[in-house]
This record gives C-alpha cells, structure tokens and sequence, in this order.
C-alpha cells in the first residue's frame, strides 16, 4: 500500500514547507501496487490502483500525489527488479496503473502520467512550494498511455467516466507501459440514446457514479488474477 501522507514524510526537501502540511497532509488519498506473475508461463506484470483527491481547488495536490506515487512506483519497480536473474529484464516488468484521478485530459496531471514531466512552474501548483516538485520540475521514467485514447492525436474517445447531475467527465483512466504492452480494443460506452434517458450514474443497469470502462477493468482484473500469483 503506497500511502502518500507517509510518502511525504519520508522526503527531506518537504520537511520544512508549510504547504506540505497545510494542503497535502490532510488528505487520506492512498494506492495499491503489486508484482503478478501468470503461474504457467512466469510472465510478470506490476498492477497499480490509486485514488486521487477530487477537489478541483486542489490542482497543487494532485500533481503531488502522482508525482510521489510514480516515485513509489519506481521504487518498487527496482526492488522487485532485483528478484530477477538480469537487472534489465527486470526493468521491462510491463506496468498498469489505473484509478480515480480525478483530473480531466486537459489537466497537469494528465500531462504529467502521459508525457513523463511537468515544469516546476506549472500554473496548477497555484504558486504553493513542494520542494524539489516546484524547484526543478516532476519527472518519471515510465513511457504511458491513455488505455482510451486512441482518438484523433491521441484524444480520448470516451465522453465521460464519471455521469452524475453536477459533472460529466473523464477522470479515470487506465495507463498501461508502452514500451512492454498495447491495446488490442476497449469498450464503448453507454448507448447516447440511453444518456439522453438518464439524470446520472448511479441507476437501476449502471450500480456506480463511474462508466462502464471501470467496471469492465474490474471484470479485466480478476480474469487475470485467476492465472496470476
């Protein structure tokens, strides 16, 4: 469990900024990562689930919280790296993370997942200080990709993930490593002449405030646990 409250902690250059403490230590936001390996084969793929914090007040959080989970994530790439024969075909261990990120495409956090770095002077960090994050900049050395966006210039080709009366939305995706893994398909949506119908998600056929494409990834993942250990 990657905790971020516990992941600002444990850095040096964040231990004496008030904005740390004032806007990222109240959250309760956490992730989950783990090492999977298909019991014939012994093929192995590291799957990452994470929940962001919703507020859009909070843009400076957010881009914190992916920043210290892809860290995280780089940390326990290199520790379950080491458990292989060679140091390099641990390093091609293909990754998956997917989650409630609660940013839509246009946002510095979807800039930051899908092209590996963000500028330290980024107007979402709202001028606030997170040490080396708004000194020199956010980077990270997973190559990802939208598992939906595979529209025009890689746009997004889902209207929404998250329908309810007050928002209409993407803000959850799935990332996959583009070096080690592609898409064969997704799942469409709801039918538009369904949407026009309903007030929200929620209802009686969609049992939750998200799309489908979360409920099919669900479904997705315990297929594939069924061969994983």
């Amino acid at each position: 469990m990657i905790v971020f409250t516990q992941s600002a902690l444990k850095r040096e250059d964040f231990k004496k900024t008030e904005d740390v403490f004032n806007r990222v230590m109240n959250r309760d936001n956490i992730a989950v990562a783990c090492l999977l390996r298909h019991k014939q084969d012994g093929y192995r793929v590291i799957v990452a689930n994470a929940h962001i914090h919703w507020d859009p007040a909070f843009s400076d959080v957010k881009l914190v919280q992916v920043a210290m989970l892809m860290e995280e994530l780089e940390d326990l790439t290199n520790k379950w790296s080491k458990r292989e024969k060679s140091a390099s075909e641990g390093a091609k261990i293909p990754l998956v993370i997917c989650g409630d990120f609660n940013s839509i495409p246009d946002s510095g956090v979807y800039e930051y997942m899908s092209r590996a770095i963000i500028d330290c002077s980024h107007p979402e960090f709202q001028s606030h200080r997170y040490g080396k994050f708004t000194e020199v900049g956010m980077t990270h050395l997973f190559g990802l990709r939208s598992a939906y966006a595979q529209g025009p210039g890689g746009k997004e080709i889902l209207p929404f993930t998250n329908y309810t009366p007050g928002f209409q939305g993407v803000i959850d995706y799935i990332w996959y490593g583009t070096s080690t893994l592609s898409v064969e398909a997704v799942m469409d949506g709801p039918e538009a002449a369904y949407i026009e119908n309903v007030v929200g998600f929620p209802d009686p056929h969609f049992p939750s405030e998200y799309s489908p494409k979360c409920d099919v990834l669900t479904i997705v993942i315990l297929l594939f646990l069924q061969n994983y250990v």
